[in-house]
């Protein structure tokens, strides 16, 4: 039983409902929670009391991963839709306004999606602040309580880090809410919320082990707490700390690479040799599957009866960027015609779809097996290379890594004695082949600060201006807290 089933099996306890006091309620969801007592029974005096409340209150940290409001859904169009990797139009519908808005920077600070993920993660954060403040006082084994703590931490720091590099500096909120006095809290500066982000993922590291049995697998690690901590260093262009912890990643042997690319995929090796942190995923009618292999699939290829939304349409850009040679492409990507079966409709221009995610045995869209992988082992191996790279030119070490990627692809090495810019263009170009639609393209192109040329190279008729390096401070955040301010530009 791994992590996901864990989380519904605590929903079957009564104890799942343990923050229903807190605004907004805080409940575990899709649960049929059987013989309990009424939810406005529990109360932070008399939940709070053994090992299991410790373990429903962790668990319940990581269940907004697996929300439509995050990685369910609206974290694609965050993180893909808005780059030059996803386009809607084409002869595709555009009726989904909010995403149509990401998708052609039409986006306001009103627009739906901002507010989606705001709220999400602020209540996410909430919870972590409850087992944070509250767990150390249950009588319980030292270790294990530990462990549950820092499982809290790393997770505050992973939500936190997805709030900066959206919006940028925003309120740091460190201690439980518990009631509706002092809700206004000014934003803190990137600066700020970096140090924190830092400092959970330290402590975290420090104390989580580096495996754990099946029945835990998908719970954050060691492994996951550096490789993020790589990623904020690398982020924040600290490269001797991003490649030193990359490195760290690297050296605890706990991760490899899959024989073959699509290997990684393969819904029997979830939580696998490449997997450092995944959401996770249950199918089989519990309301904690994953969408994404309904989402993404067109509407007019069915599975099992099925049809799909077709969502992240990829764009001709990024499917001619991969060499035809290129093992990938057929995995990641899956390009229809008038004429193939199924065939797609002559009014779809560029017929192409998201393939990677696809769950064959799934009888529903929101009922697939697949993890999404929020930080895969080849995102570490590039990081590495990437931030030796910008510490001097023609490193081995950075060469054999990237290497590794492109052989395992059926790509030859890459040439020899490049300049520091060209291996810095060519990590780039392999980050966005490996990794495409895994949710690191914007963030990508935005720390690089490419992502106007990118679109511009992508379709020209998309105006991108230098205030959409960040996403806007959501309308309705602003108009119940004054001490909110607006980013530049919206």
């Amino acid at each position: 039983m791994n992590l996901s089933t864990k989380w519904m099996a605590s929903c079957w306890r009564k104890r799942s409902h343990f923050l229903a006091f807190v605004l907004p309620l805080i409940t575990l969801t899709a649960c049929e929670v059987l013989d309990q007592k009424p939810e406005s029974s529990f109360t932070p005096t008399n939940f709070y009391k053994n090992a299991d409340d410790a373990k429903a209150a962790v668990s319940a940290v990581y269940d907004p991963l697996n929300n439509a409001n995050m990685y369910a859904q609206v974290m694609w169009i965050l993180q893909d839709q808005a780059t030059d990797d996803a386009e809607w139009g084409n002869g595709r519908s555009t009726a989904n306004q909010p995403k149509n808005d990401l998708d052609k920077f039409t986006f306001t600070p009103a627009t739906a999606t901002f507010q989606s993920i705001w709220s999400t993660v602020y209540q996410a954060i909430n919870r972590a602040n409850a087992v944070i403040g509250r767990v150390p006082a249950i009588a319980m084994d030292e270790t294990t309580k530990a462990r549950f703590i820092a499982e809290a931490k790393f997770m505050r720091g992973f939500y936190y880090f997805t709030l900066v590099r959206l919006f940028g500096g925003v309120p740091l909120i460190t201690t439980e809410t518990t009631s509706l006095d002092n809700l206004n809290v000014a934003r803190a500066s990137v600066d700020e919320v970096y140090t924190l982000i830092v400092q959970d993922f330290t402590e975290a590291e420090n104390i989580l082990p580096t495996t754990y049995s099946t029945a835990d697998k998908g719970r954050a690690t060691k492994g996951a707490a550096k490789a993020f901590l790589a990623k904020v260093y690398l982020t924040r262009q600290e490269w001797a700390k991003a490649s030193a912890k990359a490195k760290e990643v690297i050296d605890l042997g706990t991760y490899d690479l899959w024989a073959n690319f699509a290997d990684a995929f393969l819904i029997a090796n979830k939580n696998g040799k490449e997997a450092v942190f995944e959401m996770q995923a249950l199918s089989g009618g519990f309301n904690e599957g994953s969408w994404m292999q309904g989402y993404m699939r067109p509407n007019f290829d069915r599975v099992n009866g099925v049809a799909g939304f077709g969502d992240d349409p990829p764009t001709e850009n990024l499917y001619k960027t991969y060499r035809a040679d290129d093992k990938r492409r057929n995995v990641t990507l899956k390009l229809y015609s008038a004429t193939t079966t199924p065939a797609a409709p002559s009014s779809v221009l560029f017929p192409c779809y998201v393939y990677k995610y696809l769950d064959p045995s799934a009888t529903a869209n929101g009922d697939g097996g697949n993890n999404y992988p929020i930080i895969r082992y080849p995102d570490v191996l590039l990081m590495y290379a990437e931030a030796l790279n910008e510490q001097g030119p023609n490193n081995a070490d950075a060469y054999a890594h990237v290497n590794r990627i492109r052989n395992r692809a059926g790509l030859p090495n890459l040439t020899a004695n490049l300049s520091q810019a060209q291996f810095r263009d060519s990590v780039l170009l392999e980050r966005r082949l490996e990794l495409a639609f895994e949710g690191h393209r914007w963030y990508d192109l935005v720390r690089t600060k490419r992502l106007i040329a990118a679109m511009k190279a992508q379709n020209p008729s998309i105006l991108v201006d230098e205030h959409h390096y960040l996403y806007p401070i959501p309308q309705t955040e602003r108009d119940v807290n004054p001490q909110l301010t607006q980013n530049p530009g919206y």
